[in-house]
């Protein structure tokens, strides 16, 4: 299984613009695979001058067994308290997480409709991916 996942990660990684590994290295990266899934969550708030949640920032950390990932679950900034740098704090909060714990990927989604979300997750480091994302709803 561990040997397929290295073919599959050299693989995919001439499809992608970041540094190529050696299948020595993407192994050592590799963490032991489990059974399990762990996760959490992290909220970050901002609050105005009465203390009152005007932002949100709610990440998510997970290992599906292949390594740490993150997700930026949710990024809300009341209409009011816009144009204030509000979004760009609570991301700067999310990316330090992320660092912090080693995450190996971290993802976000939003919508092309909504260009200050899209300002905003590109000033914290994010960047379109060359994969297609296909979503699967029940009915």
């Amino acid at each position: 299984m561990r040997a397929l996942l290295v073919d599959l990660a050299l693989e995919e990684q001439d499809k992608f613009d970041h540094p190529r590994q050696t299948p020595e290295q993407i192994e050592r990266g590799m963490p032991p695979l489990r059974t399990t899934f762990t996760g959490e969550n992290h909220v970050f708030a901002a609050r105005d001058g009465d203390g009152a949640t005007v932002g949100v920032c709610w990440c998510v950390l997970f290992d599906p067994g292949t390594g740490l990932e993150g997700e930026v679950a949710e990024l809300y900034v009341r209409p009011d308290a816009r144009s204030r740098g509000l979004s760009t704090r609570l991301l700067h909060e999310a990316m330090a997480l992320f660092r912090s714990r080693h995450v190996t990927f971290a993802c976000v989604w939003t919508r092309d409709d909504n260009p200050a979300a899209l300002a905003a997750y590109r000033r914290a480091g994010f960047g379109p991916t060359e994969q297609k994302v296909l979503t699967w709803l029940p009915l």
